[in-house]
Formats: C-alpha cells, sequence, structure tokens
C-alpha cells in the first residue's frame, strides 16, 4: 500500500483505527493545516486501507464521496468574518472526519491484513473464445470470486491502463440490476477511491474489496430482465453510435423522453431510450435524462414517506454511475446499461406521479439573505439543515437566478450532508444522505445544455430534498465545529 505522499498519515490512520474521534478530529486538522495533502488525498490514504479491511461498502461510500464534496465546499464564497479564509480550510474536516470514522472497523482490520490476492490470469494465458471478457463473463456468471480476481489481476499485471479495467467491468454489469443498483454503484465507490488515491499501484485494493461484491447473489428485478431481453434484439444494438457523424441533440433526452419513461413498461422505457438516441441523443445525455427523471421521483416521494425517499434516492445513485460510465469510456458494449437504468428508472412508476413538484416555487416562499452569494450560502445552509426544504429551494434557485457558481451551491448542500453522523449502522437513512446528495449534485454540476433548464432542474430540487429530509444525529458534527473553531481561533492568535 505504499503512497508517495508529502505528509505522514499513519498518525490518522492510527486515530481512525483505535475509532478515537478527538484524535482522528486534531489528526485531520493537522494535515488540512500543513496544506500538503489535498482533502481527497488524505482520504485516499485512508480508502485504501479500509478496501484491504473489506470495508462495508456503504460505509466506504461515505467516504468515497467526501474529496468531490470538500473540493465544491472550496467554491463557497468567503465572507467578511474575521478567520473566515482558515475556517473555510478546516471545514473539510466535515465530511472527511464523518467518512473517516465510518469505515473505523474497516481501516483497523486494513492495517493488519496480509495483501494476499491469487495469481494473474494474463490476457495471453485466457483459453476462452471470447477472450479476457469471456473469462470475466464466465466467472461473474458463476460467481467464482478468485477467477474474477486473477482476471482482473492478469489486467493489471501487464500494465494495463485501469480504464480498461474499468471498461470490463462495465461490460459484466450492462444488465445487472439488483434492487438498488448496488454493484454498479459500489463500483464508482471503489473508483472515487481510486481516484483519491492516485490509481497506480493501488489497483490490487480494489480488486481484493470489489470482487466478493461482483459476486453477490442477490436476485435481479425483473426489469433487469426486461432491458436483457430487449438488447438481445439485433435491431437494438447500439454499435451503430460509434459511427455516427452527427451533432448531437440532447434535447432529444428532456422532458418528453422523461415522460415516455413512465408511460408504458420497461421494455417501453428500453423503446423510448432507443428512440431518443436514433433522434440525435448522446448516451452521455440520454444517460443525464434518466438521472433527471429519477430526480423528479425523489422530488415526488411523499415527504411522509422516508421508504420511498429512499428508493427513488438509490436508483438516482444508479443513473449517476451510469452517466459516469459513459463518461469514462466510449466502449459501445457498455451502453446496454441504458436500457437497464432506463428499466430501472421505470420501475418507480408504481411510486407518486410525478407531476408537479412537492415543493413550492419560489415566488410562494418569503425569501432571505440578502443579495451577497455569501450570505445567501448560509441563509441556504441554515434552512437546509433545519430541513425547510422549500423556502431552501426558494434561496437556492435565487442564487442560482443571480448567475452564481452552481458548485458554490453544491458545496453548501454537501456541508450540511457532512454533519450527519456516519458512524452508526452504515446502511441506516442518514447513512444514505452524503452519497445521495453528491450523485444528485454531481449530475447537477455536470448536466448537459441541453437538459438545464436555466438550472432550475428536478436534481436542484432533488439535491435539497435529499439534504433537508435525510437527517440524522450530529453529535459528531457538533465536535468538529468546535474543534474547527478552536483551530481558526488557535491560527488568529499565532498571526498577532
Amino acid at each position: 500500500m505504499a503512497m508517495l505522499l508529502r505528509a505522514d498519515t499513519t498518525p490518522l490512520l492510527e486515530a481512525v483505527a483505535a475509532n478515537d474521534a478527538p484524535r482522528t478530529i486534531r489528526e485531520t486538522l493537522r494535515l488540512l493545516g500543513e496544506r500538503t495533502l489535498a482533502p481527497a488525498k488524505i482520504a485516499g490514504r485512508v480508502g485504501v486501507t479500509a478496501m484491504w479491511g473489506d470495508a462495508n461498502p456503504h460505509a466506504l461510500s461515505v467516504l468515497a464521496v467526501t474529496g468531490m464534496v470538500a473540493e465544491w465546499m472550496r467554491a463557497i464564497p468567503i465572507g467578511p468574518e474575521p478567520g473566515e479564509d482558515e475556517r473555510r480550510l478546516y471545514s473539510a474536516a466535515y465530511p472527511l472526519v464523518q467518512g473517516f470514522l465510518a469505515v473505523a472497523s474497516a481501516v483497523r482490520a486494513g492495517l493488519n491484513a496480509p495483501e494476499t490476492l491469487p495469481q494473474p490470469l494474463e490476457p495471453a494465458d485466457i483459453k476462452h473464445p471470447g477472450g479476457a471478457h469471456g473469462a470475466l463473463a464466465d466467472a461473474f456468471a458463476a460467481r467464482d470470486v478468485t477467477t474474477i480476481q486473477q482476471v482482473l489481476l492478469g489486467y493489471y499485471a501487464t500494465g494495463a491502463d485501469y480504464r480498461v479495467i474499468q471498461e470490463s467491468l462495465y461490460i459484466t454489469l450492462r444488465h445487472r440490476y439488483p434492487a438498488g443498483g448496488f454493484p454498479l454503484t459500489f463500483l464508482l465507490t471503489a473508483s472515487r477511491v481510486m481516484d483519491m488515491a492516485g490509481w497506480g499501484d493501488q489497483m490490487p485494493a480494489l480488486i481484493h474489496w470489489y470482487a466478493p461484491l461482483l459476486a453477490d447473489q442477490t436476485p435481479d428485478t425483473p426489469a433487469a430482465q426486461a432491458a436483457r431481453d430487449y438488447a438481445a434484439d439485433a435491431d437494438h444494438d447500439l454499435g451503430w453510435l460509434r459511427k455516427r457523424l452527427a451533432i448531437p441533440k440532447d434535447e432529444f433526452a428532456g422532458a418528453q423522453y422523461r415522460e415516455a419513461l413512465f408511460a408504458g413498461d420497461a421494455t417501453a422505457a428500453c423503446a423510448a431510450t432507443l428512440a431518443a438516441l436514433r433522434s440525435g441523443a448522446t448516451p452521455m445525455g440520454v444517460a443525464a435524462g434518466l438521472a433527471l427523471a429519477a430526480a423528479e421521483r425523489v422530488n415526488a416521494a411523499p415527504t411522509d414517506d422516508p421508504a420511498a425517499l429512499l428508493r427513488a434516492g438509490q436508483v438516482l445513485r444508479y443513473a449517476n454511475a451510469v452517466h459516469s460510465a459513459t463518461l469514462h469510456t466510449q466502449e459501445s458494449r457498455i451502453w446496454p446499461l441504458l436500457y437497464t437504468a432506463a428499466a430501472a428508472v421505470n420501475e418507480l412508476r408504481a411510486g407518486a406521479p410525478a407531476g408537479p413538484a412537492l415543493m413550492p416555487t419560489s415566488a410562494s416562499v418569503p425569501l432571505g439573505g440578502g443579495l451577497i452569494p455569501a450570505a445567501l450560502l448560509r441563509t441556504f445552509e441554515q434552512q437546509v439543515a433545519n430541513g425547510d426544504a422549500p423556502t431552501a429551494l426558494a434561496t437556492a434557485r435565487r442564487y442560482a437566478q443571480m448567475g452564481h457558481a452552481p458548485r458554490a451551491l453544491a458545496g453548501a448542500l454537501g456541508m450540511v450532508a457532512a454533519q450527519n453522523d456516519a458512524t452508526g449502522a452504515p446502511d441506516a437513512l442518514s447513512g444514505h444522505a452524503l452519497p445521495m446528495v453528491a450523485a444528485a449534485a454531481s449530475e447537477y454540476l455536470t448536466l448537459p445544455v441541453a437538459l438545464q433548464g436555466g438550472g432550475q432542474n428536478a436534481l436542484l430540487m432533488a439535491s435539497v430534498r435529499l439534504t433537508a429530509d435525510l437527517r440524522g444525529d450530529r453529535a459528531l458534527s457538533g465536535q468538529i465545529g468546535d474543534a474547527v473553531e478552536a483551530q481558526v481561533s488557535a491560527s488568529a492568535s499565532a498571526g498577532q
């Protein structure tokens, strides 16, 4: 697990392994104060160790988004109050410490775990008629963890770029969808940890951690079978997209497409997806449209039905993972993921009708926060933290209409979501908050221009809704806040 670091993270790892919150907070603030490692790099070092310790995938999902959330938080404007620049520096501790302590037991195991893996099975030695992809598919079908690891290690041993391994896994998972879509969302979790760790020689940690999850035997939903059957028809093959030279028309993945996704069954949703692609939408645009459709279902979930909100949020996470896959590679064999995602989104049709948003528009809610971006965002954070989603949405819309940076909105949402204690049951309702908010906000920030709707789209509302409604205990965040303020005061005293 050797990494080239310009800072000593051993004390942090020891504090996390001991599940010692005060020490973990102190060591995190020390590393942030040294300014030699970006927050994501700190999280990557902890994440790799946790992977060797077989981290719970829901807990690792919290850690995996902390670097991204910390980066968004840097876009929040600095207010006029004394010490605001230092406060922003140390505020990255909120997501980081939550992620670190969520995987504390895995870090403890990972520090002492032998890094043992089977011998690689290099592509040249694979006799399968389908080559390495075929061998991986057979091992996946048999849920053979050892062979899965051998094939993936074979890619690694030959010096293949990490994107080749990602691509192989996307192809393997193109028709896999148990409830929640976790095999693919956990692959994105692992990839994000690797992004923070710098990939390189860290790939064996991903192979060790992810192969057992790939072999999970939770059955697929009927929607997945419908997508598989649809994709098997030669008329529905998507290989022709590789040769298309026309100008992209992602507007065909817009409102009409989203309506069509819910107009019939899963097969009809797949047909609507093919129609959008044939009309000129790109695979990336369709994936973004699917995320928008899932966000609409998040927003339509009744306020008194957290299970419905969670179910829709999980589909949104899956759509985000599919969108990420289309951005990672243009290999045509992964594109049936779009059919699977369409069928997964279609499963939500049994819930409340998408219809009008449950939250009022900005015109119906009193506004506060003034015109200064920092003040608006501070007001927005308070509204979300108090669970006042309608008023928070009105403030967010006002902020967007004034042309302020959307990354700062994502940072404010991440800041509030990161205050949920993630150290209890890793799959508890509040434990899902940060990954879901990160998925919604990430989609909001990467939405194609043709689908943005002037920034007033369903993803913004879903980001607010998930942050405001998936709240939990905040004892740990209170400790982090006290430590941050003490550090800011100490820095101010030292500078006098």
